[in-house]
């Protein structure tokens, strides 16, 4: 308790200094101007500046009518609409202190300066005095019909409004009034504080929330001139800005991707990047400027993301992959939110790549600057698993393809502030793929949340419902190996609510062509097992076996197409059979999935699945992704993939064309098996494993890729014998038995491939 007061003195203190005068460091200044340039930048809206100010009532307040003031435990939990009245001033304040487009008649404009100041107060004046109400909004601390202006979502308190505020009074400088001034402060002080406060129910201030409420503590700084309190503020952003090596961790990960409420994967939202470009931007050229370990992990992160991101074609919009947007799959493109674009400032990375001198972040630019006609924006080939978040991507020429998983060290999803009710099997091995872009957008109402793409599901055996949505993996065994090019990516699965349903799943990138197979199929209920092939917008004709078809169930199918993708299946396999839905106006409600007042989507649904009718048959097929129904055929006909081994114990695929044999071994204890030999001459080759892995064995130039997808091995032996024959290709040996040890990376690369020759 002592050493709390100390500290707690010491931040009383520094908070102080922000409001006492100093003299300006030329720091300080630069990073002032910077920001300022930042901020009015990025501002939009100066086109309504007149018809805003024209409905401003003297008061202060714009009319219910244009924005909804309602606080307390009757407001909206997630985006606050009320927060619309400081964005306002925030459009108001760039046009008043000059550079914002469109806005020129309005610099210095007293009208406007007034108006901005009769906002402000009415804030203000309307502020919660509770202190209780930052972060125990509707319980007794501060019950509903406390007065003032709050949310019971602490974000709203702590962050969203505070931002904005900062950046107005950053903007007004010198021209607030007293009054002004000592609201400014009040509201950014108190958030800032929240660092040695903490915040209720939040165990601790970590990743995104880190970086929004520091960057509110530099407006704070900037604008009372505190040296000390920048330089506080930038210390917390780059102590957050590494690479967080633990489990769960929030923040940027070994691996390139960025998690947040404790193991979920969010690049696509508080892993945006944007409070770095913005702080950075302000930094650059100052004391404040990251450096070393924090460049190092920020790069990492803009690196990671490239991969996570594909364009719309029809709207010609860059988008996140629905995996990592987390609970922000439930909110529409038209809710200003991270479904709408990648809400990201190219321009902004493109400067920092320049400051920082950095290749890797220069290239992130080029990249997503480039014209595509396809979803794979700047034709960005090759596979990459992301190791620390159970998620493998794969990008193809006119494709982009995504799988998520989960284990015992992440979670699926989340439902939070009542977004994403339905999300409990957002990764069960969601395969998302992307060929035009448009395939899942604003479709999420309306689709069945039991047949999410890509999915092992007992239809409807678990209750959806958001206070059991969020679990962590009851399996180790989840991840993948890739070496750049090819990807393998395993999933031992067990429902974690119910424990009714387990399968393993094995899914096989090379080159543009996918395999996938499932083993080891349980189940205790009643409930028909459906593996979901795809769930989307409908996109012109269904192919069944070459012929044009409808909905309905079918047996011996040997091939499906529909949207740019091909399916093909073993026809004689009797264990399973195809469903096809068509459905056409399927209507759908926001309201049900989240707090958006956007009206109901209508959209056709395209949607297949396998039956598995049989569970203790094995079963596999194939994916032809960014095809068109003739060159799927074509591709179908001298496609080369065979099955070496699909059981519980093992699944074994070779690539015959490319001489690639890929690998999971599903038990704790390794396995064997044989790769038939290429040619009648060679003699086969018997790999061995000492413990369950995935193997990527190049059988030319016989480099193994080789990952541990439970994250626990120390090391691993593989062992490589040859049956009855001659040497094959590449076997640089006068034994006919080599072993091979790799040592798997440990702590936060955990997980992460590693690739060994055989033959030194």
């Amino acid at each position: 308790m002592k050493l709390f007061s100390q500290n707690l003195a010491t931040f009383v203190l520094l908070i102080h200094n922000a409001f006492s005068t100093c003299a300006i460091s030329s720091d300080i200044s630069i990073a002032t101007q910077q920001r300022l340039s930042v901020i009015v930048g990025s501002t939009t809206g100066a086109t309504s500046i007149a018809s805003w100010l024209s409905t401003l009532g003297p008061n202060g307040q714009w009319p219910d009518s244009e924005i909804n003031y309602t606080s307390g435990c009757d407001a909206l939990a997630a985006s606050w609409p009320a927060q619309s009245h400081w964005s306002r001033i925030n459009t108001f304040a760039a046009a008043w202190h000059g550079g914002l487009k469109n806005a020129a008649q309005y610099v210095g404009n007293s009208t406007l300066r007034s108006s901005i100041s009769s906002a402000m107060m009415f804030w203000f004046s309307n502020d919660f005095t509770d202190p209780a109400c930052l972060d125990s909004g509707g319980t007794a601390l501060c019950p509903c019909g406390t007065p003032g202006l709050w949310d019971t979502n602490w974000d709203s308190n702590i962050i969203l409004i505070p931002g904005w505020v900062g950046q107005v009074c950053l903007l007004l400088g010198e021209s607030l009034t007293e009054d002004e001034s000592a609201g400014c402060q009040r509201m950014t002080s108190r958030s800032y504080a929240t660092f040695l406060t903490g915040i209720n129910g939040v165990g601790s201030i970590t990743g995104a929330n880190t970086m929004d409420i520091a960057s509110i503590g530099i407006d704070l700084g900037l604008s009372t001139e505190n040296a000390t309190l920048v330089s506080d503020a930038y210390t917390r952003i780059h102590e957050e800005l590494t690479v967080k090596n633990e489990l769960m961790a929030d923040g940027i990960r070994g691996d390139g991707s960025f998690g947040q409420h404790a193991g979920l994967l969010y690049n696509g939202n508080y892993g945006s990047a944007n409070d770095v470009y913005d702080v950075e931007l302000a930094a650059a050229g100052t004391i404040y400027q990251a450096s070393g370990a924090s460049r190092s992990a920020f790069i990492s992160l803009i690196q990671g993301n490239q991969w996570m991101i594909f364009k719309n074609t029809i709207t010609n919009v860059l988008h996140w992959d629905f995996s990592v947007l987390g609970r922000i799959i439930s909110l529409p493109v038209a809710d200003d939110q991270a479904t709408e674009n990648l809400k990201t400032n190219l321009t902004q990375m493109q400067v920092i790549g320049q400051l920082w001198d950095s290749p890797e972040i220069t290239n992130a630019f080029n990249t997503l600057s480039m014209n595509s006609t396809t979803a794979n924006i700047g034709s960005f080939n090759g596979n990459r698993m992301f190791y620390a978040n159970d998620y493998m991507v794969h990008r193809g020429p006119g494709y982009v393809t995504t799988l998520k998983m989960f284990s015992d060290r992440t979670s699926n999803t989340e439902c939070l502030n009542s977004q994403n009710p339905y999300g409990f099997h957002l990764s069960d091995g969601t395969t998302y793929t992307y060929v035009n872009g448009d395939e899942y957008e604003d479709i999420f109402p309306a689709w069945d949340w039991n047949l999410i793409p890509g999915i092992t599901v007992d239809y409807a055996a678990t209750p959806l419902a958001c206070a059991t949505t969020r679990v962590t993996g009851t399996q180790s065994f989840v991840g993948g190996a890739s070496n750049g090019s090819i990807g393998v990516a395993a999933m031992r699965y067990e429902n974690p609510s119910t424990r009714s349903l387990n399968w393993r799943k094995a899914w096989f990138f090379v080159d543009d062509i996918q395999f996938v197979m499932i083993s080891g199929i349980t189940s205790t209920t009643t409930a028909p097992v459906f593996s979901v092939l795809e769930q989307r917008r409908q996109d012109g004709p269904v192919f069944i076996n070459g012929v044009e078809s409808g909905s309905g169930n079918f047996s011996a199918v040997s091939s499906l197409w529909h949207g740019g993708i091909g399916y093909a299946f073993n026809a004689s396999d009797s264990s399973t059979s195809l469903s096809v839905s068509l459905k056409s106006n399927v209507t759908g409600s926001w309201q049900t999935i989240s707090t958006s007042s956007k009206p109901p989507v209508s959209v056709d649904l395209f949607a297949a699945w396998l039956h598995h009718i049989d569970l203790a048959s094995s079963i596999s097929y194939t994916i032809f992704p960014a095809t068109t129904p003739t060159s799927f055929q074509q591709r179908l006909a001298t496609s080369e993939f065979n099955i070496i081994e699909d059981n519980g114990t093992t699944s074994a695929l070779l690539a015959a064309n490319i001489k690639i044999a890929m690998i999971v071994f599903w038990q704790s204890s390794g396995g064997s098996v044989t790769i038939p030999s290429s040619a009648p001459a060679y003699a086969p080759v018997t790999v061995s494993a000492t413990g369950g892995s995935i193997l990527i064995v190049d059988l030319v130039t016989w480099n193994v890729t080789t990952a541990d997808p439970t994250q626990s091995l120390a090391s691993l032996t593989v062992t490589f014998s040859l049956g009855n024959g001659s040497l094959p290709l590449g076997w640089d040996s006068s034994s006919r038995a080599v072993n091979i040890t790799t040592e798997f990376p440990t702590g936060g690369v955990a997980g992460s491939s590693v690739q060994q020759l055989v033959f030194q």
